[in-house]
């Protein structure tokens, strides 16, 4: 896996597929504070960036379309993604990625599960989804204590992170996803461990 030839041709396509500056504004976003969290967390800066660029790449995609994809992928569609196409972007990504650039299993993870959050979620992933509701296009009540907790703490700004989900989607009316509660529980499972 030629890593800097894997960034340069995500970066391509980025700018084939992504519609609106606001979306490539908070890609690069999530890849700025993917790439801090990186470095003072002692992970891998280009594996990391990977994740960042790629998670989104998807997002722009018809909801129709995102179906017909999911399926020719053989990703297992909820009656929820039915209901909200859009939840599947992460995961068409991951897989899109994965059968192009062989991206490891971390990574694949990381994209697979950044909007919903995995319970056993590697570092890669954990920052992507830390960063995917931390970067600096995001403005809202918390959002600067989870960007504080998670240069101190991974886990804890995970934790955060999937609080602030879970917390999102009922003020909203919304779906919490089946892996956003499971992670939850696990997290609080964990608690005496590693939180």
């Amino acid at each position: 896996m030629n890593i800097n030839k894997i960034i340069l041709e995500i970066e391509q396509y980025l700018k084939l597929m992504i519609n609106s500056k606001e979306r490539l504004n908070h890609i690069y976003s999530v890849v700025d504070f993917s790439n801090k969290l990186a470095e003072v967390h002692n992970i891998s800066q280009e594996r990391v960036k990977i994740a960042a660029l790629g998670h989104d790449l998807f997002r722009d995609v018809k909801p129709s379309k995102l179906i017909t994809i999911a399926r020719i992928y053989n990703i297992p569609i909820t009656q929820i993604e039915l209901a909200a196409p859009i939840l599947l972007h992460g995961m068409i990504s991951a897989e899109f990625l994965k059968r192009k650039y062989g991206i490891d299993e971390e990574i694949y993870e990381a994209i697979y599960y950044h909007t919903s959050g995995y319970e056993y979620m590697g570092d890669i992933g954990r920052i992507l989804v830390i960063s995917d509701s931390a970067g600096d296009d995001r403005e809202y009540r918390g959002v600067k204590k989870l960007r504080q907790e998670s240069i101190k703490s991974l886990n804890l700004g995970y934790k955060l992170a999937i609080k602030n989900k879970i917390q999102y989607a009922i003020k909203k009316d919304r779906y919490v996803l089946e892996q956003t509660y499971k992670t939850w529980n696990r997290i609080l499972l964990n608690k005496v461990e590693n939180y």
